[in-house]
């Protein structure tokens, strides 16, 4: 199965507080129109971690229960899509700690910025770049759960350093750093295996 797309139809800032307001006093509704408003972008997440659509299904349905239970104690006023997405981080962590299995995990081949492989009919190119792809894979799963936390955000999502860090609840430059590491981790591993 394809990826999911990369880019979602997030909600206004005003009309957010607003459903948040609404769900924080029991509106269902409400909060339907914030799963949908941030489903897509929740999942993506979900896929980027997990590497299997039918389990960021599962990680996005469970990501939405636990912040339907924790509504309550959202502030509203601040940035809705980060805590979702530690939610789903977490719960992508989690499932996967719990079948003991690393994530199967092709990053987009842009780590630093670079062109995508725009493939072709050429089976040899073609066999290259599936080998290239296992290999970054299996190096992607090596890598920690901050790093590949951090790595997810930056690349799949495209999110700035100040989202990833209030994503994943820790300073600016603690961001900066894991993602530094964790690219050159990944060079290192990607130079070993070929």
């Amino acid at each position: 199965m394809n990826p999911p797309e990369r880019r979602t139809q997030w909600m206004e800032p005003g009309e957010e507080a607003d459903r948040l307001r609404e769900s924080q006093m029991g509106s269902t509704a409400a909060f339907g129109q914030i799963v949908r408003g941030y489903q897509r972008a929740i999942h993506r997440v979900a896929y980027a971690v997990t590497r299997n659509a039918g389990d960021a299904d599962d990680v996005t349905q469970e990501t939405f229960m636990r912040a339907w239970q924790a509504i309550g104690r959202f502030r509203v006023g601040e940035p809705l899509y980060p805590w979702l997405a530690r939610i789903a981080m977490n719960a992508s962590f989690s499932l996967l700690r719990r079948r003991k299995r690393r994530p199967e995990v092709a990053l987009e081949p842009m780590l630093e910025g670079g062109a995508q492989w725009a493939g072709g009919d050429d089976p040899v190119e073609e066999a290259a770049a599936s080998e290239r792809d296992e290999r970054l894979a299996g190096a992607y799963a090596a890598l920690s759960e901050e790093h590949r936390a951090v790595l997810a955000l930056r690349v799949v999502e495209d999110l700035s350093y100040d989202d990833i860090a209030r994503t994943l609840g820790v300073p600016v430059g603690t961001v900066m750093s894991r993602l530094s590491r964790a690219r050159a981790e990944l060079k290192s591993r990607m130079r070993q295996t070929g």
